[in-house]
C-alpha cells in the first residue's frame, strides 16, 4: 500500500477530503467544538465576607446545569496571609467528588479570580463548594440572594451558619458542545472550504496532471509537519511553560520521554517498508476483523473483571461470549456461510428471538428493567449464534462424510492429539463436579466449539491471529488510557490501567507481555542471520516498540506477582528458543536480550511521560466507584498536580516495594509556595509566619502556635482573634466532656462491682471468701493474658522465620485454609474458612482454587493438563517454528499463566489470562495426519 503510486493531483485532493472529514468527525459525532455557558446567581454583590481561613469556610450548595462545569470565577476581595484557597466538592450524598488548592497571588485584587475546575457533574443533581483556608486568611464577596436571582443556588453557609438572603459572588462556567445549529454552520463551513480548495487544486494542477508520486511519499508530507508541531507543542509545555511539573528533573525525564517518542513517531513515518509487508497476515480483511472480534471479548472480560454487581457481570460476560461466538462464525469460510441454509436459519431464528424477547421483556416500573432487557437480548444473541454454528458444523461433518467434493477440499488434515483429549476429560471433569457454577460449563461449550473450528477449518496463521486480536486489545487500551485514565503517585501509586484493582492489570499485562514478546522473538529468528542491526531494527521495528511499550506499562504495575511470571516466561522461552541454531547460540542470546532490553530502555521513558501527559490534556479522567483518594485528578484543571505520578516518586515506591530499599523519603506538596527546599512548611495555619524552629520541628498547627515559646505576642492574639479562641474553647469543652464522660463510667463499673458482691438474699459474703474470689479472678486474667501473648509471640516468631507470610501478604494462612478444608468433590462456595473466623474471597492459587471449587480429582487433572501442555507446547515449537507465525504462543502462554495462577485466582470464563490461554492451546489440541 506504501509502495502504491497514484496521481500528485489525486494525492493533494486525497488530503483535502481526508482532513474535511476529521474536521467533520471533530463536530459530530465527536463533538470537540465547544461553547462556554456562564451562570451568575444575577444578584448584585453586598458585602464583604468576614475573614475565612482554616477554621472559617463559605459553604455554597447548586443544581448542575450542564454537565460539564469547567471553570468557577470567585470575587476575591483581599489576601490577608498566606498563598492558597482549598475548594472542595461534594455531590449530593455529601461524599468528596474533587478537591485543589488554589494560588492566590497572581490574582489582580478586588477582582474575579478564575479557578479551574474541569469536572463532571449530573445535571440536576445538588453539590456543595467549600471554600475555605489553606495555611491562608483572605476575604471574598456576597452578592443578594433571593426571587429575582438564580434558582439553581439553593443555600448558602458562613461558618456552619446558614446565611439567607446572600451568596458567594462567582460565576459558574460550563463547557458544552456548540448548538446543533452552529454545528450545521460549521460542517458546511468546512465542506465550503474543502470544495473550493479542490476547485482551486484542479485550476492550477495542469504542471501535476502527469506527476506520480507514491502513497509513502504523501504520509511523509502530511505526517512529518503534523509530527513535529506536535512534538515541538508538547516540548514547549514541558519547558519553558511549566505546564505539568515545576521540578527540573521531572521536566528533563518528561522531555527525554517526548523526544523519544517522536523519534519513533519520525522513523514510523519515514521509514522505508519490507515488500514482505504487502502480504501480510494484517492486511487480509478478514483476519484483522477475527482479530478485532478476539480484543473485542478481550475488552468485555475486562469489564466484567471490573464489575461490582451481578447484572453487571451478567451483561459482561454476555457480550464477550457473543464476540467469542462470532469469532469462530468468521472462521466459517465465506462460501459456506453465503447459503440459502443459512439465511433461512437466520430469518427464522432471528424471528423467533424478537418473538421470544417481546414476551419477556421487563416492565418499566421494575427495579434495573433496562439491564435485565439488555441481558435478555444478549441471550437471545448467544443462543442464535450457537445455533448457527451447530447447524453449519453439522453440514459440514455431514457433507464429508458422504464425500462432497467442495467439502473434501477444506479438510484440514488434524486428528485430536493426547493432550486435545485431556482437555476434554478436564472439563468433562469441571462440568460433572461443576458445584452450582456455570461458567465451567460456558467455558467447556465454547473450548469444544473452537475445537471443532480448528480441526474443521484451521490453518498454520492461527498462533499469529490470537496474538494479533491480544496486542490490539493492548493498543486500543492503551489509546483509551492516554484519554481518560490518569497514573496517580499515590494511594498505592502502581498503575492499574483499565482496571480498578492492580491484581487483576498484573495478570492482563502478563498476557499481553506474552504476546509481545512471542511476536518479537519470532520477528528476530526470522532474520536471525541477519548481522546489521539497522537491518533487523528496520525489519521488526514496530514489534521492538510493541514489546518496550507493553513491558513498560507491566512495570507500572509494579507487581510481583506480573514481575515474577514475566521472568520465569522469559526464562523459559530463551531456553527453547536456544535450539533455533546449532552454532552461535550465545551470540543469537545475546540478540535476543539486547534487542529487549533495548526496547525497554528507549520505551520506559516514552510510555512514562505520554501516560503523564495526555490524560492531564485530555482533562475528562474516569475513575472507578471503589477508586479512593486523589480527588485533585478527578477534574481537569490541575494539570500541574502533585498527586500525578513522576519519576522520583516512582523509583521511591519501585525500590521499597520491589527490591525492598528505602533510597529516598519522597514527599513532595501540592501547595509549594507554603514550604520551603528542604520541604519544611514556613507558614502555619490561618497564614501566620513560622519561625526557623517552628518550622523544623513542624510545629504549624494553631494550637501549637500558639502554646509555642516562639511564638510573637502578636501572632498568638492574632491567631485567637481569627478563630483560635473558638478552637481552644471547644478543645477545652471537649476535653472535659471526656473527662466527665471517663468518670461517669468508672463510677458505674465501681457500682456494678459493689453489687455483684452483694448477694440477692442480702446476707454479706465472708471477706476471706471475696479475697480468694478476687485473687482467682487475678490470676485467671494473668494466665489469660500471658496466653493471649504467648500466642502474639508464637505467631511473631513463625512470621519471622523467615518473612515469607509478610512476602506473601497472608496467602500463606490462606493456602493452609484452603488445603485443610478438601473435599473429594469440591464446594458450592469457593470461600474457606481463615483462622480468624472470616471467609476468604478466593485461594490466591488457581490450582489449590480449582481442587477446592470442584474437587481433588478436578485439581489432579488440571495439574496434568498444564504439566502437559508445558511440553506439548515446547513440542510443537520446536517442530513448527518454521512454518507458523508465533508457534511459540502455546508454551510461552502456558508458562505465563502457570507462574501466575500460583499466586493469583486466573481460571474464570472471563478473566483475560483464561481467555488468551484457551485461544493460545489450540495448535496442540491436535496433531496433523501424516
Amino acid at each position: 500500500m506504501r509502495r502504491k503510486v497514484v496521481y500528485k493531483s489525486t494525492a493533494i485532493r486525497a488530503v483535502i477530503i481526508f482532513f474535511a472529514i476529521i474536521a467533520i468527525l471533530s463536530v459530530f459525532p465527536l463533538r470537540i467544538w465547544q461553547r462556554t455557558i456562564t451562570e451568575r446567581g444575577g444578584g448584585e454583590i453586598v458585602q464583604t465576607s468576614d475573614r475565612i481561613n482554616d477554621y472559617h469556610d463559605v459553604v455554597q450548595k447548586f443544581i448542575a446545569q450542564y454537565d460539564r462545569l469547567e471553570s468557577i470565577d470567585i470575587y476575591l476581595e483581599d489576601v490577608e496571609l498566606g498563598n492558597y484557597m482549598s475548594m472542595v466538592f461534594y455531590n449530593e450524598n455529601m461524599e468528596q467528588i474533587y478537591q485543589r488548592f488554589v494560588y492566590l497571588r497572581d490574582a489582580s485584587l478586588p477582582g474575579y479570580i478564575n479557578v479551574r475546575v474541569g469536572l463532571d457533574l449530573n445535571v440536576g443533581e445538588t453539590y456543595t463548594m467549600i471554600i475555605n483556608g489553606a495555611f491562608s486568611t483572605f476575604y471574598v464577596a456576597f452578592e443578594h440572594s433571593g426571587e429575582d436571582t438564580s434558582p439553581y443556588f439553593v443555600s448558602f453557609a458562613y461558618h456552619d451558619t446558614t446565611v439567607e438572603g446572600l451568596q458567594l459572588a462567582a460565576g459558574y462556567n460550563y463547557r458544552q458542545p456548540v448548538t446543533k445549529s452552529m454545528s450545521l454552520l460549521i460542517i458546511a463551513g468546512i465542506i465550503l472550504v474543502a470544495a473550493l480548495l479542490i476547485i482551486i487544486e484542479k485550476l492550477t494542477d495542469r504542471e501535476r496532471r502527469n506527476k506520480l508520486v507514491t502513497v509513502h511519499q504523501v504520509v511523509k508530507t502530511v505526517g512529518n509537519p503534523i509530527a513535529a508541531i506536535g512534538t515541538l507543542a508538547m516540548m514547549i509545555l514541558i519547558y519553558p511553560l511549566k505546564y505539568f511539573d515545576q521540578r527540573p528533573l521531572e521536566n528533563a525525564f518528561l522531555e527525554l520521554g517526548v523526544v523519544i517518542a517522536a523519534v519513533l513517531v519520525f522513523y514510523a513515518i519515514n521509514h522505508e517498508s519490507d515488500a514482505t509487508l504487502d502480504v501480510k497476515l494484517w492486511h487480509n480483511f478478514k483476519n484483522f476483523t477475527q482479530m478485532g472480534l478476539i480484543a473485542a471479548a478481550v475488552w468485555f472480560c475486562c469489564e466484567y473483571m471490573n464489575a461490582l454487581y451481578t447484572i453487571y457481570q451478567t451483561l459482561a460476560e454476555r457480550k464477550e461470549m457473543i464476540f467469542l461466538l462470532l469469532f469462530l462464525c468468521i472462521s466459517i469460510p465465506f462460501s459456506r456461510i453465503k447459503s440459502l441454509r443459512n439465511l433461512i436459519y437466520l430469518i427464522v431464528a432471528g424471528g423467533i428471538g424478537i418473538w421470544y424477547r417481546m414476551g419477556h421483556l421487563v416492565p418499566a416500573d421494575e427495579k434495573e428493567y433496562d439491564l435485565k432487557n439488555a441481558a435478555l437480548t444478549y441471550g437471545i444473541i448467544i443462543a442464535v449464534l450457537a445455533g448457527f454454528l451447530i447447524l453449519n458444523f453439522a453440514a459440514e461433518i455431514y457433507y464429508r462424510t458422504k464425500g462432497r467434493e467442495e467439502y473434501l477440499e477444506k479438510r484440514t488434515g488434524f486428528k485430536i492429539s493426547v493432550f486435545g483429549i485431556l482437555l476434554l476429560v478436564f472439563f468433562a471433569v469441571l462440568i460433572v463436579f461443576r458445584n452450582t457454577r456455570w461458567w465451567g460449563v460456558v467455558l467447556a461449550v465454547f473450548v469444544v466449539g473452537l475445537m471443532v473450528t480448528y480441526a474443521l477449518y484451521g490453518f498454520k496463521e492461527y498462533p499469529e491471529l490470537i496474538l494479533g486480536g491480544l496486542l490490539l486489545n493492548f493498543v486500543v487500551s492503551m489509546g483509551y488510557c492516554w484519554m481518560y485514565r490518569s497514573f496517580a503517585a499515590f494511594n498505592t501509586g502502581r498503575y492499574a490501567f483499565v482496571f480498578h484493582t492492580v491484581t487483576v492489570t498484573a495478570e492482563y499485562m502478563t498476557v499481553m507481555e506474552c504476546a509481545s514478546a512471542v511476536l518479537l522473538l519470532y520477528k528476530i529468528y526470522t532474520i536471525r542471520d541477519e548481522k546489521s542491526f539497522k537491518a533487523r531494527f528496520r525489519y521488526l521495528w514496530k514489534e521492538f516498540i510493541l514489546f518496550g511499550f507493553v513491558t513498560a506499562y507491566m512495570i507500572f504495575t509494579i507487581s510481583r506477582t506480573s514481575y515474577l511470571a514475566c521472568a520465569v516466561m522469559f526464562i523459559c522461552m530463551l531456553a527453547i528458543t536456544a535450539t533455533d541454531c546449532h552454532s552461535g547460540r550465545l551470540r543469537y542470546l545475546g540478540i535476543q536480550v539486547g534487542t529487549m532490553a533495548l526496547a525497554v530502555i528507549l520505551c520506559f521513558p516514552a510510555a512514562f511521560a505520554l501516560q503523564r501527559i495526555f490524560p492531564a490534556l485530555v482533562a475528562h479522567p474516569k475513575k472507578f466507584l471503589i477508586e479512593t483518594g486523589n480527588f485533585g485528578l478527578y477534574g481537569g484543571g490541575q494539570p500541574d498536580n502533585h498527586l500525578y505520578m513522576n519519576i522520583e516518586r516512582f523509583v521511591d515506591l519501585f525500590s521499597e516495594k520491589i527490591l525492598g530499599v528505602d533510597i529516598m523519603d519522597y514527599n513532595y506538596p501540592e501547595d509549594i509556595a507554603n514550604f520551603n527546599d528542604e520541604g519544611y512548611s514556613t507558614v502555619g495555619e490561618n497564614g501566620v509566619p513560622l519561625t526557623e524552629y517552628q518550622s523544623m520541628t513542624m510545629c504549624y498547627s494553631l494550637p501549637e502556635i500558639v502554646a509555642s515559646s516562639q511564638t510573637s505576642p502578636e501572632i498568638r492574639q492574632y491567631l485567637l482573634d481569627t478563630g483560635g479562641a473558638e478552637l481552644l474553647e471547644n478543645m477545652r469543652l471537649e476535653e472535659e466532656r471526656l473527662e466527665a464522660e471517663r468518670l461517669e463510667a468508672e463510677a458505674a463499673a465501681q457500682e456494678a462491682e459493689n453489687a455483684s458482691n452483694v448477694e440477692e438474699s442480702g446476707e454479706e459474703i465472708n471477706s476471706d471468701d471475696l479475697t480468694d474470689a478476687k485473687e482467682s479472678s487475678d490470676d485467671t486474667a494473668d494466665s489469660q493474658n500471658d496466653e493471649n501473648q504467648g500466642s502474639e509471640e508464637s505467631s511473631d516468631n513463625a512470621q519471622g522465620t523467615d518473612g515469607i507470610e509478610e512476602f506473601s501478604n497472608g496467602r500463606i494462612t490462606i493456602f493452609k485454609s484452603y488445603l485443610q478444608q478438601m473435599t473429594p468433590f469440591g464446594h458450592d462456595d469457593m470461600g474457606a474458612v481463615l483462622p480468624t473466623g472470616e471467609i476468604a474471597i478466593h485461594a490466591h492459587n488457581t490450582y489449590i482454587q480449582v481442587m477446592f471449587d470442584h474437587g481433588i480429582l478436578a485439581g489432579i487433572v488440571f495439574l496434568f493438563m498444564m504439566a502437559f501442555a508445558f511440553f506439548a507446547g515446547a513440542k510443537y515449537y520446536v517442530k513448527n517454528r518454521d512454518e507458523v507465525s508465533g508457534a511459540l504462543l502455546p508454551f510461552a502462554m502456558t508458562v505465563g499463566f502457570g507462574i501466575a495462577a500460583l499466586s493469583e485466582w486466573v481460571f474464570q470464563l472471563s478473566n483475560p489470562m483464561a481467555i488468551a490461554l484457551v485461544l493460545s492451546l489450540m495448535p496442540i489440541t491436535f496433531k496433523k495426519i501424516k
